[in-house]
């Protein structure tokens, strides 16, 4: 074994150890989020949303039942990543082995899906639980977004492919959503 490879499991290990930490504590925390959350964030360097923005994001965004906003769960998550990729940097330039190319190309690979996966499962996690009626028109109505008010002439009409809010634009390319950082379609 190269001296090379301890550090590169030991950053795999970290990866997988941070990440699970922001979905453990950002999916039990208070909706919005609380001590423990903010916690979390300042060890990353992260900035929360204001009171304002979290009552907001509760109101508007995906309904949750409890948890951190699924975009603060991004932000942190991103974090993660990026230190992850500055470790990973030196170690790649240093790799000789076939076994230490093998294990950065797998920390590469997590670390391209790490923060969508982490968002989507927070997601999963802080969402309130399918309506389980017995009626087809009780739960038609429970699942229906409503979207207040008609799409006007222009305007289109998004949802999110993580988190499900939606959201009215005039422009086609809207980018990403608000509330938790995935694609709008």
């Amino acid at each position: 074994m190269s001296a090379l490879q301890p550090h590169l499991r030991g950053l795999a290990s970290w990866i997988e150890e941070q990440s699970a930490r922001v979905l453990e504590v950002g999916s039990t925390c208070a909706l919005g989020g609380d001590a423990a959350w903010d916690a979390v964030l300042g060890e990353l360097g992260i900035t929360p949303l204001s009171a304002e923005e979290r009552r907001r994001h509760i109101v508007e965004g995906p309904k949750r039942s409890r948890g951190a906003s699924p975009i603060e769960v991004r932000w942190a998550i991103d974090a993660i990543r990026e230190r992850a990729r500055t470790a990973l940097r030196p170690m790649d330039l240093r790799s000789e082995t076939a076994r230490e190319n093998d294990l950065v190309r797998q920390i590469e690979r997590r670390l391209y899906s790490l923060v969508d996966e982490v968002t989507r499962e927070h997601i999963q996690r802080v969402s309130p639980p399918a309506p389980t009626t017995a009626s087809i028109f009780a739960n038609a109505r429970a699942t229906t977004p409503s979207y207040g008010g008609g799409v006007k002439p222009g305007l289109n009409q998004m949802k999110c492919t993580a988190c499900g809010a939606p959201r009215k634009t005039e422009d086609p390319n809207v980018g990403r959503c608000v509330y938790c950082g995935g694609t709008l379609a």
